[in-house]
């Protein structure tokens, strides 16, 4: 009886810890690859069929403006709309995309405290992943000529808020 009852406190002890864990792996991973997130980190990236390589080739960032206006986007900058060249994602492991987020970040260079804060800053207020998250702003996923974006980060602002502060507090463990 005694080993039973072991046995059974152990399995909900591991149950309980693997769900807080706080790896990107856990829940975040899945939503770093919705194209909410890929359609802009894929942009310049002609092996995975970037805008840039199609719909958009030629374009200039000024040209931008024209389609991705603030009423479209909420984005007060439009000709900022996309992410730089190098960040992509798709394509990547958990670990893979959990390094490059570090790595474009500088985090090398970094204390833990400055990578949080600007973590925070850039994946809780920055226009470009508020439009990639359901729900959290009404132009959410809205692109230009009426078109929606479907495939979006689930589950609303709060739990994309809990879910980030579970990976930043727990040391941005890359697994």
């Amino acid at each position: 009886m005694f080993r039973l009852v072991t046995t059974l406190a152990l399995c909900a002890w591991s149950t309980i810890a693997l769900a807080g864990d706080g790896a990107f792996s856990t829940h975040l991973f899945a939503k770093f690859q919705t194209k909410g997130c890929t359609i802009c980190h894929d942009f310049f990236e002609p092996q995975r069929n970037g805008l840039a390589f199609g719909n958009h080739k030629g374009r200039s960032p000024e040209m931008c403006t024209a389609c991705h206006r603030k009423d479209v986007t909420g984005f007060d900058h439009p000709e900022e709309w996309f992410a730089q060249p190098g960040l992509y994602t798709s394509g990547m492991d958990a670990v893979q995309t959990c390094e490059a987020t570090k790595t474009a970040l500088h985090a090398k260079f970094k204390s833990t405290a400055l990578m949080k804060r600007q973590l925070r800053k850039h994946l809780f207020e920055d226009p470009r992943v508020l439009w990639g998250i359901e729900g959290a702003t009404p132009l959410s996923g809205m692109l230009p000529n009426g078109k929606l974006e479907p495939d979006l980060i689930k589950g609303g602002l709060p739990l994309w808020k809990k879910q980030v502060e579970e990976w930043l507090e727990h040391g941005m463990q890359c697994r």
